[in-house]
């Protein structure tokens, strides 16, 4: 635990610079999100030009079964070294076994020979997934920050009250 007083304003510091750097790391994030939804609608739109608007739509979607996900998401909580009572949140997202893949592909609802504008749309979302999680972690640790630096700054009041 720290008594220092120094040592609480450098953590202080610290953590406001940490802060900064994810807050830039989440707006680059959040542009480039929103560039690959933007090239995957656009895409998305090609194929139904290519196609034909009744073709690629909401009606090849089955109604009959249900819709799995082509993804696995995997969350871990870890406690803070400094701070147990601090908890972390990590998403980890990753594809599932190619086997189910193969047979729960959704691209295949529209037909063998789907346009190639199709599949680079489909690639765009599935990569727009991996952007959200690594924003989502972004966002648990900005949490996980502003937590410590509220602890640091009554840290540092209380040391500011008894040298007074």
């Amino acid at each position: 635990m720290m008594t220092n007083f120094d040592d609480v304003c450098e953590k202080l510091d610290n953590l406001s610079i940490r802060s900064l750097e994810l807050m830039d790391e989440r707006i680059a994030l959040t542009i480039q999100l929103e560039n690959q939804m933007r090239d995957g609608h656009i895409e998305l739109a090609k194929a139904r030009y290519i196609r034909g608007k009744e073709s690629v739509g909401l009606l090849q979607v089955p109604q009959d079964t249900t819709i799995n996900s082509l993804f696995n998401l995997e969350t871990k909580y870890t406690n803070d070294d400094t701070n147990k009572s601090i908890t972390t949140v990590n998403f980890d997202i990753s594809m599932k076994s190619k086997d189910n893949i193969e047979n729960q592909d959704p691209i295949r609802w529209f037909g063998v020979l789907v346009p190639q504008s199709l599949k680079t749309a489909q690639k765009r979302f599935q990569e727009s997934i991996y952007i959200s999680a690594k924003i989502a972690n972004i966002d648990a640790e900005l949490e996980t920050i502003r937590k410590n630096f509220d602890e640091s700054k009554k840290l540092k009041n209380n040391l500011v009250n008894v040298e007074e």
